[in-house]
């Protein structure tokens, strides 16, 4: 098995039903790994030029799964909110601080996500204040820290839910119109701070300095704004909002989402949707319904599926995809995308994860069954062409 973890190695697998995202699926096909990224992969790919070659037959390889949204590491497994890192809530806006000093990577979630064929995430800072801090996305596995990380910073965390009505002693804001006005003034603060020369930056208060120059990262349209919002009551005014200044955004959640769908992909905003396990969730979003995201989806708007780990487990991704099967009527080929390749798009990785495609990082899970079929198990899983989690499939000698 010398070549399994050795990037001058080459790897193959035959054998398999490949789903790759990007295409069809491939019957019996086979996939090539080498150097880390994947070096081929069709119908007549096979064992030519390998150097250690599995027996896939029966199992199906399908791209790493992708979480777009949670809280692996700043949230400890078995630790309650409350005692986790995710939220600093002491001002309605904490622009300056990042998600990366508060994240645990030795944290039992991140072996959670391998046992549920999870290779990427992006971690967000908490939603109790308008503006939470920057959020980061990593691999799940890897050689250190700073290999696993893939972007850095992905975002700002916003929130714009009845969660980010208290700031600082729960005095302000209170009301959708205090979030509102908070995020204008953040954004007017980084649009004044793009404009002072070096000497005027040097003079400013340096926690002031460190938020206006994040926020300023927003405006220059290198991150986008990641915002906890439901309803369409928070989504016309995100939108005012994201018209005004020229940003992007992303509708984190979205619960009520499909009901301004239209507006929404007419926007380009994607919403990471979720999580979910049924119908009518909470009282204060009466239209939530269990195929919202199908809806969004077939009305163009770019979705992406979460599990807000602790909230679902996010071992249990794929159980948001199958859901979707059971109370939309969709076919697994349809909602595949939302928890793969729709992910990468948001975190702006799809040139290197989301799917199995030459030269993409060799980011994969091979599968007893289909992924979205709820009996199939997650029987190993490689990042960056490295075993990292479960069984090698039976060697061709």
């Amino acid at each position: 098995m010398t070549g399994v973890n050795g990037n001058d190695q080459t790897t193959a697998f035959v054998g398999a039903t490949l789903l790759p995202v990007s295409g069809p699926p491939i019957q019996s096909g086979g996939l090539q790994i080498r150097g880390g990224k994947i070096r081929s992969i069709g119908r007549d790919v096979g064992i030519d030029g390998a150097d250690t070659v599995f027996d896939c037959q029966g199992l199906t390889i399908a791209p790493g799964l992708i979480d777009c949204h949670c809280h692996v590491g700043i949230v400890p497994e078995q630790v309650d909110w409350e005692y986790s890192d995710v939220n600093e809530d002491t001002d309605p806006a904490t622009s300056h601080v990042q998600a990366r000093d508060g994240i645990d990577f030795g944290d039992l979630g991140f072996q959670e996500a391998l046992e549920g064929g999870v290779t990427s995430i992006l971690i967000h800072p908490g939603s109790s204040n308008v503006i939470g801090g920057l959020d980061l996305a990593v691999k799940t596995a890897g050689v250190s820290i700073e290999d696993r990380i893939i972007r850095e910073p992905a975002g700002m965390k916003a929130a714009w839910t009845a969660a980010g009505r208290h700031g600082k002693e729960g005095k302000y804001p209170r009301t959708r119109m205090g979030i509102a006005a908070i995020l204008r003034e953040e954004l007017i603060k980084a649009r004044d701070y793009l404009e002072k020369d070096e000497n005027e930056r040097s003079s400013m208060d340096t926690q002031d300095e460190m938020g206006a120059a994040n926020m300023a990262r927003v405006l220059t349209g290198e991150i986008p704004i990641r915002i906890h919002s439901t309803t369409p009551a928070d989504f016309r005014s995100m939108l005012r909002i994201k018209e005004e200044f020229g940003i992007d955004i992303t509708v984190e959640h979205g619960d009520e989402g499909h009901l301004m769908a239209d507006e929404l992909a007419a926007a380009g905003v994607p919403v990471v949707y979720g999580p979910f396990v049924g119908d009518r969730r909470f009282r204060v979003r009466p239209h939530t319904r269990p195929d919202a995201a199908l809806l969004m989806s077939r009305a163009g708007v770019t979705i992406s599926l979460q599990t807000d780990h602790p909230v679902i487990p996010i071992r249990d991704l794929r159980l948001q995809g199958s859901l979707l099967i059971r109370f939309g009527g969709a076919e697994p080929d349809e909602i595949l995308p939302m928890l793969t390749i729709n992910g990468a798009a948001i975190m702006g990785l799809q040139d290197r994860v989301g799917s199995l495609e030459v030269g993409k990082d060799a980011d994969f899970g091979l599968y007893s069954g289909h992924p979205l079929k709820v009996r199939s198990r997650v029987l190993t899983v490689f990042i960056d062409g490295r075993h990292v989690h479960g069984d090698l499939p039976a060697e061709v000698s």
